[in-house]
This record gives C-alpha cells, sequence and structure tokens, in this order.
C-alpha cells in the first residue's frame, strides 16, 4: 500500500516538472505548498477526485480536478455561471492529467489609494521601470487605481501594461476585439478576448465551451474583469496556445470559425438549442439563427394552443428532428449567403421540396407546426444581417403576407424581429414612413418571461394600431418596438443588440448598388427609413448611445433616428408633453359630464405615480391650471399607493415629484381625510391594496397614466363597479396606452363610463416627438439648442390646440350621437377617417407634384404647420431641405386632419367619394383662405355681434364655399 510520503515523493517532481512556468510565478511558495497538501490529502491523481479550495471571505476558490483538458475546465466554470467572475486563474499541467483554476468572484473593491503595493508599482513606473510610452503615465495610474487587491498581489508589469493599452483599445467600441497573437513567448500563441461592458453572468463559461468545442487546448489563462467607477466595465480574457500541440493559421478557415463564435459569446444567451453545438458541431451563429426561428414560432402557435407548444417544447422539436433542422438551415443558407455560388433559384426550390417533403413525414403533429413555422420564418424574411460580420444580434425583416389568413387591410406594413442576449423583441409599424417608441419588458423569473413571451406580439401589434390611429397629426404613421428582456439578459446590451442589428438592415453605404450593404441578400428592393422615440425603461444614456451608433454606421438622418434626445432633444419628461394633452382632453370631458373645473371642485384618481412621466406631469398641470379645484384622490405606482378622500396636499406631491420619490414616501402626516393611507409594496398587504385602488376609490374621473397592458380586462373589469352596479368614476382619460383592453373599455362604456381612448387622450407625446425629427431632418444639433426654448414654447401651444380641437370635436359628436355612439367608437372612427384621407391626398400629392417648393399654395400650409421661429429661421430649408416624401407626407396629415377637425365628422368622406381627391383639398384650401380674410375682416370692422358672426362663419364658412367651389352646393 502506498504510503503518504510514497505519494508525496512521486507528486512534487511531478508538479514542479509538469505545471506551466507560470504558475510558479503568479503564485508564491505558501500557495503552492497549499495546493500540493490538497493535491496529496485529496489524491486527486490517483483517485481522481475534485477539490475546491475556499478562501474564508468566500469570494476566492479553488479548482483543483484530475484531467487537464477544457471540458474538464467547462464543467468547473458551469458551476459559476451564475456568479459575476471578475478574476480567473487557469492552469493545465503539461500531460493533461490535472487542471488547478482560481476565481475570483465579485464585487471586489478597488484596492485602496494608499495601498503599499500600488505605491510602490507608481513609483517604479514614475522611475521608467514599467515599459510604457511617453504620455502614458497617467493614464496607467488611473487604471491601476481602479484595480482589486488580487491583481495588485499577483502584479506582473507587461500583463498589466498591455491590460491598460487594450482597455484603450476597446474604449468607446461595442465590438469584442478578438485577437491571434503568433509567437507572443517561445513556442506560445495567445488568443486575447476584449469587451467594454461585458455580460455580468456566464461569460467565460461560454468563451471556453468555444474553445473546448473547436479542440483548442489551452495550456494556461487568465480573465480580469475591471470596475471603473461611472464608466463600463471591461473584461480580458487571454488564452495561452503550446504551438507544439495546435498551430492556428490567422488565415485559416479553423481560426476565421473560431474567431467568429467568440465575437458572438458576448450577444448569446446559454440555451438548450447549444446542444447542435456540442453534439452536431453547429457553430454559435447557428444556434443562435435557430434560437430565434424558433421564438418566432413560438410566438405564433401558443395563438392555437397556448399549451401545446411552450418554448422547451418547441427546443425539444428541433432537437428531436435534427434532420429537418438542418435542412431548414440549408434552406436558409440557399436563401441569404452571399457567398451562395450556383443558380440560387434552382436551389431554393430543390430544397423547398425536400423541406415540405421532411415535414410530411413527421409523425407527430405539434412538431410538425412548429418546423413548419421555423419555415415559413426563412420564407418570408425578406432580409436579414445574419450574414455580415461583427454583428451584435440577429435581425430579420418579415413579410406581413407571413401573417396571412390576416386579412390584408389589417396587417401591418413592415414587421422586425430581433434576437439578442436573453433577449427577443419585434418592431411592427402600419405604414412606410412610421414613429413609434421602443419599450423593454424586463421579467424577474422564467415564468414571468414565458408568460410575457406568450403576449409579446399581440402586444407589439395592439400598441402600433394604436399608435397608428394617435398619429392621425403627423407625417410618420405608427410603430412600435418591444423588447422582451428574460431574468439574466443586461438591459444594455439588449437594447445595444436589437439598435445596432436593425441598422445593420437600414444602413445603405454610400456608393452602394442597391438598398443594403454588402453581405445582406435583398428580398425587399426598396429603401426603409425608420424613427424611433423612448418608452419605458429607454434611458437618455440609451437615447444618446442610439443617435450616435446611427451617426458612426452611416444611417442618413441620424439626429431623426431617435427622439427625446438629451440636449439637442425634447425630454418628454421634462416638458410634460403627453400629460399636456391629456389634461385638455379631461378639460373638455368634464365638461361633458357637467363639471367646470376652472369654476368647480373635482376629484381625480390615477395609476402612476410621482416619478412617472404622464403621472406626474398630469398632476401639475392640473395643480397649474386648476388649483384647489383639483382634489387628486388616489395615487398608485410600483412601489405603493395613496389614499386621501378629501385630495392629497399639493405640496407633498410636488416634494415627491422634484425628488423623483415614490407613492410610498408620502408624509404620512400630510394625509387628512377619513381612511387615508399610504402603503408600500413591500408587504404584500400593500400590494393587494395598490392592485385593486384605481378600481375602488370613487372619483369623478380616472386618469391611467402607467401599467402594464390589458391591466383592466374581462376578468375584471366588474371591479370597477361600485355595489350598486354604478362605475366608480364617470369619465376615463387614457393616459396610458391599452391600460384597458378594448372589449373590458367596451363594458365600462356599456356600464355609463365616458371613456376617452389612448390614441386620442395621449397622442401628444407622438406629435411632440414628430416635431423634434422635423427640426432634425434639417438642422444641426448647434442650431436646434439656438432655438430650443422659443421652439418648444410655440410647440407646447401647438400640442395643446390639436388636442383641444379633436376633443371638442369628438365631444360635439358623441352628444349629436345621443348615446348611440361611444367617444371611443368616435375616436377610432375620426382617427381611421384622418388616415384614410390622408392616404389617398399622399397618393395625389406623390403623383402630381414634383417640388412643393414650386407650388406657393403648399408651401404656405407647409409653413404653417411649423412653429413660427423654425419658419423665421430656417424658411428656405423646410421648402427645400426637407425630405420630398416627408413634406408631402406632412401636408397630406395635416390638410386632413384640419378638414375633420374643423368641419366635423363625415363631411370630407362625402366630398372625396363624388370628387376627385386632388380637388376636393385644393377647393378647400382655397376657401378656408377666403374664410380667413372674412374673419380678419370681422375682426377689424368691430361690429356689434363680431362674436357672433365669427362662429357663424368660422361653423359654416368653409363647408359653404367648398360645396359651391365644387358645384355641390
Amino acid at each position: 500500500m502506498k504510503t503518504l510520503q510514497d505519494s508525496a515523493e512521486e507528486l512534487i517532481p511531478w508538479f514542479y516538472g509538469e505545471m506551466p512556468e507560470y504558475y510558479f510565478l503568479t503564485h508564491s511558495e505558501d500557495e503552492q505548498l497549499q495546493h500540493l497538501r490538497a493535491l496529496l490529502s485529496g489524491m486527486v491523481r490517483e483517485e481522481k477526485q475534485s477539490i475546491a479550495l475556499h478562501s474564508p471571505c468566500g469570494s476566492r476558490v479553488t479548482h483543483i480536478s484530475p484531467g487537464g483538458d477544457m471540458d474538464t475546465l467547462g464543467w468547473v466554470l458551469k458551476q459559476y455561471r451564475d456568479m459575476d467572475i471578475q478574476t480567473a486563474r487557469i492552469y493545465s499541467s503539461r500531460d493533461d492529467t490535472l487542471r488547478l483554476d482560481t476565481l475570483v468572484v465579485g464585487p471586489q473593491p478597488a484596492c485602496a489609494a494608499d495601498n503599499v503595493q500600488l505605491q510602490e508599482i507608481l513609483a517604479q513606473a514614475r522611475a521608467g521601470k514599467i515599459s510604457l510610452d511617453s504620455g502614458e503615465l497617467e493614464g496607467f495610474t488611473r487604471f491601476l487605481g481602479q484595480v482589486n487587491e488580487d491583481y495588485l498581489e499577483k502584479f506582473e508589469p507587461g500583463r498589466a501594461v498591455r491590460h491598460f493599452r487594450t482597455c484603450g483599445c476597446v474604449e468607446g467600441h461595442d465590438r469584442v476585439q478578438v485577437l491571434l497573437e503568433k509567437g507572443i513567448h517561445d513556442g506560445f500563441d495567445r488568443i486575447s478576448v476584449a469587451m467594454v461592458q461585458p455580460p455580468r453572468k456566464g461569460l467565460l463559461h461560454r468563451v471556453v465551451n468555444v474553445l473546448a468545442r473547436e479542440g483548442v487546448p489551452v495550456d494556461r489563462a487568465y480573465a480580469d474583469e475591471f470596475d471603473r467607477g461611472d464608466k463600463p466595465s471591461i473584461s480580458i480574457m487571454s488564452f495561452y496556445l503550446d504551438t507544439n500541440r495546435i498551430d492556428l493559421d490567422p488565415e485559416g478557415e479553423r481560426w476565421r470559425r473560431i474567431e467568429r463564435q467568440l465575437e458572438m459569446c458576448k450577444w448569446f444567451a446559454a440555451h438548450g438549442l447549444e446542444a447542435l453545438a456540442y453534439e452536431d458541431g453547429w457553430e454559435l451563429g447557428q444556434v443562435m439563427l435557430m434560437q430565434a426561428a424558433g421564438e418566432f414560432a413560438h410566438q405564433f402557435l401558443i395563438r392555437k394552443d397556448l399549451h401545446a407548444y411552450p418554448s422547451s417544447r418547441v427546443v425539444y422539436a428541433l432537437l428531436k428532428h435534427r434532420d429537418v433542422t438542418k435542412l431548414l438551415f440549408e434552406f436558409f443558407d440557399a436563401r441569404f449567403n452571399p457567398a451562395f455560388e450556383g443558380n440560387r433559384e434552382e436551389a431554393m426550390a430543390m430544397l423547398r421540396g425536400r423541406v415540405r417533403g421532411a415535414l410530411k413525414d413527421v409523425g407527430n403533429a405539434i412538431h410538425r407546426d412548429i418546423l413548419n413555422y421555423v419555415y415559413k420564418f426563412f420564407r418570408y424574411t425578406l432580409r436579414t444581417n445574419y450574414y455580415l460580420e461583427h454583428k451584435f444580434g440577429l435581425s430579420f425583416r418579415l413579410d406581413p403576407l407571413i401573417l396571412a389568413p390576416l386579412p390584408r387591410a389589417e396587417r401591418p406594413f413592415g414587421v422586425y424581429c430581433f434576437h439578442g442576449p436573453y433577449s427577443w423583441g419585434f418592431q411592427v409599424r402600419y405604414r412606410d414612413m412610421a414613429r413609434g417608441g421602443v419599450r423593454v419588458v424586463r421579467t424577474w423569473s422564467q415564468e414571468q418571461f414565458e408568460v410575457e413571451s406568450n403576449r409579446l406580439f399581440d402586444e407589439v401589434t395592439k400598441l402600433a394600431k394604436a399608435q397608428q390611429f394617435k398619429n392621425k397629426d403627423i407625417p410618420e404613421g405608427g410603430s412600435k418596438a418591444v423588447i422582451l428582456l428574460g431574468p439574466d439578459g443586461n438591459i444594455d446590451l439588449a437594447v445595444k443588440s436589437m439598435v445596432d442589428s436593425f441598422l445593420d438592415l437600414l444602413v445603405i453605404p454610400e456608393g452602394a448598388d442597391g438598398f443594403v450593404q454588402p453581405g445582406i441578400v435583398d428580398y425587399l428592393g426598396r429603401e426603409e427609413i425608420i424613427f424611433l422615440g423612448p418608452d419605458e425603461n429607454i434611458t437618455p444614456a440609451h437615447i444618446e448611445w442610439m443617435v450616435e451608433r446611427a451617426a458612426k454606421r452611416g444611417y442618413k438622418w441620424p439626429s431623426a433616428f431617435m427622439s427625446s434626445k438629451p440636449g439637442a432633444g425634447i425630454a418628454h419628461k421634462k416638458y410634460g408633453v403627453t400629460s399636456e394633452g391629456v389634461i385638455v382632453f379631461a378639460e373638455e370631458l368634464l365638461h361633458t359630464l357637467g363639471i367646470d373645473p376652472r369654476k368647480q371642485p373635482f376629484t381625480v384618481k390615477l395609476t402612476g405615480g410621482p416619478a412617472g412621466d404622464v403621472a406626474s406631469n398630469v398632476m401639475r398641470i392640473l395643480m397649474r391650471e386648476y388649483g384647489d379645484n383639483a382634489r387628486i384622490v388616489a395615487m398608485t405606482d410600483g412601489h405603493g399607493a395613496v389614499y386621501d378622500p378629501e385630495g392629497m396636499d399639493h405640496a407633498e406631491l410636488l416634494r415627491l415629484m422634484d425628488n423623483n420619490l415614490k407613492a410610498a414616501d408620502f408624509n404620512r402626516a400630510k394625509l387628512k381625510g377619513q381612511g387615508a393611507l399610504a402603503v408600500s409594496t413591500a408587504n404584500p398587504d400593500g400590494t393587494r391594496l395598490r392592485n385593486s385602488l384605481h378600481n375602488t376609490v370613487v372619483a369623478d374621473i380616472f386618469i391611467p397614466s402607467g401599467g402594464r397592458p390589458d391591466t383592466v380586462n374581462m376578468s375584471n373589469w366588474k371591479e370597477f363597479l361600485q355595489k350598486d352596479g354604478t362605475p366608480s368614476a364617470r369619465g376615463i382619460v387614457e393616459g396610458a396606452n391599452i391600460f384597458i383592453s378594448a372589449d373590458a373599455r367596451a363594458h365600462l362604456e356599456q356600464a355609463g363610463v365616458l371613456v376617452v381612448p389612448g390614441p386620442s387622450a395621449n397622442k401628444t407625446g407622438v406629435i411632440c416627438s414628430s416635431y423634434e425629427i422635423l427640426a432634425g431632418l434639417i438642422l444641426s444639433e448647434a442650431e436646434f439648442l439656438e432655438i430650443k426654448d422659443d421652439y418648444v414654447a410655440q410647440l407646447l401651444d401647438i400640442l395643446r390646440l390639436r388636442a383641444r380641437s379633436e376633443a371638442r370635436v369628438l365631444m360635439r359628436e358623441y352628444r349629436l350621437a345621443g348615446g348611440g355612439r361611444t367617444i371611443t367608437q368616435l375616436s377610432y372612427a375620426l382617427s381611421e377617417s384622418i388616415n384614410t384621407l390622408a392616404d389617398r391626398v399622399d397618393a395625389v400629392l406623390m403623383e402630381s407634384v414634383d417640388r412643393v417648393a414650386d407650388d406657393p399654395e403648399l408651401v404656405e400650409v407647409l409653413l404653417a404647420y411649423c412653429p413660427q421661429v423654425l419658419v423665421e429661421r430656417f424658411r428656405d430649408r423646410i421648402v427645400n431641405d426637407l425630405p420630398r416624401a416627408h413634406q408631402l407626407a406632412l401636408l397630406a396629415s395635416y390638410i386632413s386632419a384640419k378638414m375633420l377637425y374643423q368641419e366635423g365628422m363625415g363631411w370630407a368622406d362625402r366630398l372625396v367619394s363624388l370628387r376627385d381627391v386632388r380637388q376636393v383639398v385644393r377647393s378647400y384650401l382655397a376657401e378656408e383662405k377666403v374664410v380667413g380674410g372674412l374673419l380678419a375682416e370681422v375682426r377689424k370692422a368691430e361690429l356689434p355681434h363680431a362674436e357672433l358672426i365669427e362662429r357663424i362663419l368660422d361653423h359654416s364658412g368653409r363647408k359653404l364655399l367648398t360645396l359651391d367651389r365644387l358645384g355641390l352646393g
């Protein structure tokens, strides 16, 4: 029987002979002895047992494992994939019988400024004993000031300088830097992987898995993550390869394959389909493609049967039928690979036949449905960035025909979908030129992710459709983008992945022959211009990055790509642009309910708290316009709820809003009424009360200004009613999009509630964004900032006017209908009429107007649309530099909205059914000018009944004269 001494006599020479040289340079004698003792006592080599040595603080662990291969390392790292590994030192014995891997998990504080070792190192640097170039000392000093104590303990000058310089190289870049450095030491090459803003969990595990699958033996490796205070962290990983075992060719296909996958590790999320990489040799990009296709199939098949097509079954079907999955990829490759050789059409036709035949042979109907939807996804994709290098995620432009049998009239104009790191998203638009926000839906558990995933496409479609109705006053149609973020996802990476992969499909390089960049096979065949705006969970930093990225990528109008830009944008929350319109609608609704808010007190309840965009500004404007008459009796947000039947203290509400506090922070000493309360969702009772308060509190009007879509739905709408069946509020003004489901709203209206739906009530936010983009299309940032104060002040007046014009039409039409039509029905009918007329006018203008500048009548209308300061300063640019398509769409929407708002519903529709659209529009514009002149004369004449004459002229004059001009009078 071998004694401990025998084992030691055998182990020690082996240890010093087989462990890599750098192990001994980076580990003290005490550490080496500790590892030797562990090897002896743990019988690692003899009994093939593994040992984990944990530090007393628990943040450092050393794994000693039998077997030196990369698969063993992957097994070690798998145990820590949910932790933030900030430092890793990885060693394999030369004979591949042992692994010794040390991991330090975060967060690790930066070393103290007076750290003795740090000061000694800096002294060496100042003395020129560290190889720095001139001018690098200051930056190197800052770099070392942010490293942790473990880094200093293992300090090696050459390595530190390389890390410092690598940080400088990747700073400001979101791409992953992957390098194969030949001959960096005698007999050794190095693979280095560096990135800004790395995923906090699982990154090293993903990188090691790529190397393991590609058969790359690693002698030793190091990984360091540098937390840099208010700047994004940087991760640097170095893998050293013994050239006697592997000698990669930097120009060879094997290295290219490895490089492609390492670049994707930042943007890849662990997934069940990774089995295709482990077991079938698929590249990481191919796995991501099937992830995207599978998620698309899930989105649409759950409508057929929610329980039959969960994500797990989609993954199972793709793995179960790998022959079909491989065939589907071959079809996709033939359709989109720019390097395809041969007759593409013939190859696709042949593969279509093979795919259809293979699908027929799949016996399980559910599996067949899943695979068929993956085929449809590939078949109806018109553009994809899959074959581009250096991408941040995957993007696909889909043909809306994929939504058949949905009737053509109900299909969107365009659909994009995006696959990113732990994220999946759609952008849907209902007109070629469209505008709408980007929102991120965050989830905190896999169960919540599944629930949100089940309704993602329906949500984005509903929001885009609502936006289409809402956008009736502006050139752009309606769109919406929603990114669903998994519980392990990073919101910044998800947003960057979606936006950059979107730009992949939009940017047209200068001098390009076609509408896409090289590397994209295009079945769409035309340019697409996209305008975005901020929505839930999009921060000012995201907005700035999007605009900068669009400019860097060469997008034609980067400043128009994203609205609400800090500085050169119009921040919705700062100026309360959405809430200004909401309050105008609320005032007109109160008048309809028999309340004059400027003379009588009224009560309001709302969702969305003092930190919310719409809710906070709704409360501010209520106080500004109506003072003590405005009694806010209930308020809820994600953190709590407040109720006071006598109305909340205005000064306390202002305190909360000014300090960006939450409902739960309301000072309870400021509560007045009987039963008044303020609760927090930190406890279950507070959560239950918060969830019901918007239903139970009685008020004159309810203004939902925050909350998830369909919060009020068919399962709970009756909770809005009191015990006697009367509603808890007589009026609702939807400050939040689709807070109430359409069918629930209809039931509330039947119960007697007057509801102003979102496409009318909160439209001024998107109108503001459109005016921001209008300026962005013709002004530099400096020019806009010069006129910004005047521009915003004039724009706020325009927003209130647009809201008032529609609100008064709706309330008048509601009264004229005598209860036969709801305000919601009238709102959607009005939007439909304006949009339909605008589309017809746009088509006529496109056909008949080459240059707006050559048509004085249209120039006058174009300038009337713009804030006066823009006209005064930049008239020539509005007329000559604004893109023609934008000018014509602007004219079409402005003229159409004006005709409907000024003359009421139905009149313009009847005219264009009897006369040519061009004739009707030209006649109306001419007679509008005549009536304007008559009104001016009446005011100037100071007649006794001037006000009455003005009302009659304004109400009937344009109609009468237009009918006469058209021969219909």
